[in-house]
């Protein structure tokens, strides 16, 4: 009985281990403009993830968030790559924010 609970234990741990979101952090591509992707089983998951890391590091400057191009991607997990901008509050490009979506045929 105590290995049949000890194989359900580690299979547990296994499949949240497994669950994780995987990230590549924000890296710095211009003046002002950052990119972060993640990928996740699923799709909510990873686009949340990247939205979240993305308004956190504009926050973080006291800095308002634009979102300028998104890429989806869809193989074994859903794939997602947010390019943005970080902008002072007032900002005239923060009234009407048009950004691109791509996403990539399997």
């Amino acid at each position: 009985m105590k290995i049949i609970a000890l194989i359900i234990s580690l299979s547990a741990v296994a499949m949240v281990a497994g669950c994780a979101v995987k990230t590549s952090g924000v890296k710095k591509v211009g003046p002002d403009t950052y990119t972060v992707s993640a990928d996740h089983v699923n799709a909510s998951t990873a686009k949340a993830s990247v939205l979240d890391q993305a308004g956190a590091y504009c926050a973080n400057q006291g800095k308002e968030l634009l979102v300028t191009k998104t890429l989806k991607r869809q193989q074994m997990k859903y794939f997602y790559d947010v390019t943005f901008l970080c902008l002072d509050k007032g900002d005239p490009r923060l009234v009407s924010p048009e950004y691109e979506t791509t996403v990539e045929p399997r």
